[in-house]
């Protein structure tokens, strides 16, 4: 017997109301760790209740064990596995490997299909599966609902349900809580702006996160932790291994070239304790739970939003002893890419990605950016008549507006952006945990102090704090706590928090009004409100309660003013006003603002007279 959560219960719900709606294609977006796997056993269960065939269609062998084990226990059916080396079964439920369904082009019969991790089913091999199914319902389950090359799955599924957030699933205990650590010196590499390094980019990175360093940062603060290491290449994450195990320390890599015997060996000395530290290259980023795994150092850089959450959610599950997972970013990942507890909104929307992707195209119809995947390209040869020769004509369809366009490959050098992002290099690194109260996304200013060089100690200090002061009085989202952090993380003497204080304070001061009182502080969060209003005179606190309580009084007034009648009355006394002398008198007795208000109700003769009176008496004033 199972029970689900309420929110896993919601999503099962959602699904079933979706396809009752006559949408065929959901896909459900849940954070890593949240049980897609369980909430798809539950709708399978559903389906299979009524004799109905489902098939679950995954991209890796950790994937197929785990969602075969899961329908079992919940189905109460043993699944047929459709891969190499299963032997064919008849039942109702076939878990199978895509690669094998797209080589052996053998579909079981199914009323339900589902795609686990299916923020790849843009891709052509999805694509023929889903055209053999045209009539199935069709579940997709991804923490991650986007790509990097510009294609969106828009074209995949027809709705997009998503759940709660990984902040809510922290909360709820669902999820444990984490501690993240960064890296705060940069070096002079290029992060690709819309899509993922490169292999050849990531080999030129990998020499930026020496094992070494990465062994002298999980010393000081992963020690003694079961620990996923994500490495830059093969090579890097060998050498990773080679120098923990050289230290002592039991660490074990893992790659795409390592068998299946020896790869599930491995984890199982992982999960029973035998090794204490595993290091891999992109084989551990999905289908991997090992709850007590209590760190993950993130030893490779990505411009991809989705690997980077797929890697660092690997120890996000919760385990008993655990109070905290600790994610050592080697990199600036963090920064550019923002925490796991950070709200995203999800989109079936295609992203354009980098036009400087090689093989990229930009749509002329609607701009888009993507990369066309080769499966999907038309290719068509024709005879140049001008240059007398062959000419290939490529065709796409663009997977955001969907037309189509064409275009020939022709010899072009390639131009140099610049102004590009950098990232971090582990040259002198110095690390800082930055808590989960302090958001990323506010901190652009002072990274970009800190990136700064100076020859000048003096001048340097001089610029910080000018950089704090004008940060805290211009971002008025900004709380103490992400204050203080700025502080320590550009090694500021403690009295810049006081004056940073102060200058706000001497705002509020010299403030003329209430409602400039309103523009400096309402949106500021109550714990700056209090510091300030507790570092104000008794006479000052004074003058704005007596300043809030006219600014109150004068709304009230003028809501009476700006009555209908009031305003009808205003608009007949101005249209008798023969000369200057006259409007004076109403001007002085009559609240401005009514007379401004009732001025459009006269006529346009009468108003373009009213309006020079009133530029008049301004001068004159």
């Amino acid at each position: 017997m199972f029970n689900l959560r309420d929110y896993q219960q919601d999503l099962v719900s959602q699904t079933f109301a979706a396809w009752s709606s006559g949408i065929r294609k959901v896909l459900l977006q849940l954070s890593t760790g949240g049980g897609k796997t369980i909430i798809f056993a539950a709708v399978a269960s559903k389906m299979t209740a009524q004799s109905e065939g489902v098939l679950v269609v995954a991209h890796r062998q950790e994937l197929i064990i785990q969602a075969a084990e899961k329908l079992a226990a919940v189905t109460k059916l043993q699944p047929g596995i459709i891969k190499a080396g299963y032997k064919p079964t008849d039942s109702l439920i076939q878990v199978a490997s895509i690669q094998t369904l797209a080589r052996r082009q053998i579909y079981p019969t199914a009323q339900l299909v589902i795609i686990d991790e299916a923020h790849h089913s843009s891709a052509n091999s999805y694509r023929k599966l889903l055209n053999a199914y045209p009539n199935a319902l069709i579940l997709g389950l991804t923490a991650t609902p986007r790509r990097e090359d510009g294609y969106g799955l828009r074209d995949i599924f027809d709705h997009l349900i998503c759940s709660i957030s990984t902040k809510e699933l922290i909360a709820l205990g669902y999820l444990t809580d984490y501690k993240l650590i960064a890296g705060f010196k940069y070096s002079r590499h290029k992060v690709p702006q819309k899509r993922d390094f490169t292999r050849k980019e990531l080999e030129e990175v990998a020499s930026d996160y020496k094992p070494s360093e990465v062994l002298k940062q999980w010393k000081n603060f992963c020690a003694g932790k079961k620990t996923i290491i994500f490495a830059v290449n093969v090579m890097h994450s060998q050498q990773i291994a080679a120098a923990f195990c050289t230290d002592g320390i039991t660490c074990e890599h893992l790659d795409g070239d390592t068998s299946n015997e020896q790869r599930q060996a491995i984890i199982d000395r992982f999960r029973s304790g035998q090794t204490q530290v595993i290091s891999n290259c992109a084989i551990l980023t999905e289908g991997f739970d090992c709850p007590d795994s209590l760190a993950a150092v993130i030893a490779r850089p990505t411009s991809s939003v989705t690997l980077w959450l797929q890697m660092i959610g690997r120890v996000l599950r919760p385990a008993p002893g655990k109070d905290y997972a600790t994610i050592l970013d080697m990199t600036d990942n963090w920064f550019r890419l923002g925490r796991p507890s950070d709200n995203r909104k999800w989109s079936l929307s295609p992203v354009s990605c980098d036009p400087d992707t090689q093989g990229s195209r930009c749509c002329p119809h609607c701009h888009h950016v993507f990369k066309p995947m080769p499966a999907l390209i038309r290719a068509k040869e024709y005879f140049n008549s001008q240059k007398s020769e062959f000419v290939i004509h490529y065709e796409v369809d663009c997977p955001n507006c969907g037309k189509s366009f064409k275009w020939v490959l022709e010899e072009s050098s390639a131009t140099e952006n610049s102004g590009v992002p950098i990232i971090v290099s582990d040259l002198n690194l110095e690390f800082k945990e930055v808590p989960p109260e302090v958001r990323p996304s506010l901190l652009t200013s002072i990274i970009e102090a800190k990136k700064r060089k100076f020859r000048n100690q003096d001048k340097k200090l001089v610029f910080y704090r000018f950089t704090i002061r004008n940060w805290f009085l211009n971002c008025q989202e900004l709380t103490l706590s992400e204050l203080i952090y700025a502080i320590e993380l550009l090694d500021c003497p403690q009295q810049t928090f006081e004056s940073s204080i102060e200058s706000l304070v001497y705002r509020v001061r010299n403030a003329q009004e209430w409602p400039d009182v309103a523009t400096i502080m309402s949106n500021r969060p109550d714990s700056v409100k209090k510091t300030i209003w507790s570092r104000l005179s008794s006479l000052e606190k004074d003058k704005l309660k007596t300043m809030k309580v006219n600014y109150d009084n004068e709304i009230n007034e003028m809501k009476e003013w700006l009555t209908e009648e009031n305003l009808s009355a205003t608009a007949e006394y101005l249209s008798a006003c023969q000369d200057i002398e006259m409007f004076d008198s109403l001007w002085q007795i009559y609240k401005k603002p009514a007379i401004k208000a009732a001025i459009n109700r006269i006529t346009n003769d009468k108003r373009d007279q009213i309006n020079q009176w009133i530029a008049q008496l301004d001068r004159a004033s």
